[in-house]
């Protein structure tokens, strides 16, 4: 992620101190951040099942691999056949599809 335009020397961005204060100055910190007491998060219905969906996706592989191999034994022992005029009809439909 990038940030443009970020002065964190700006007095609008002054960080807090433990003891309450704050100056010019920000801290790193290498706390693990905590939610104050109270706060809870809500994941929606949607997100969850977008998040299933998504690993669902990632463990399919990303072609046909029983098909990819039919056809390479197919085209190995010369029965690999081109139906030029399906060939055809899809390219023109394809073509119809971009406009």
């Amino acid at each position: 992620m990038e940030i443009n335009n970020l002065n964190i020397n700006s007095s609008s961005h002054k960080a807090k101190q433990a003891d309450g204060s704050t100056s010019g100055k920000s801290k790193v910190s290498t706390e693990k951040a905590q939610p104050e007491s109270g706060e809870t998060v809500f994941i929606s219905s949607e997100s969850k099942a977008l998040k299933d969906l998504e690993a669902s996706i990632k463990a399919e592989p990303d072609f046909d691999v029983e098909k990819v191999e039919r056809i390479k034994a197919d085209i190995a022992e010369g029965k690999f056949v081109i139906d030029d005029e399906a060939l055809a009809n899809n390219i023109i439909e394809f073509d119809d599809l971009l406009g």
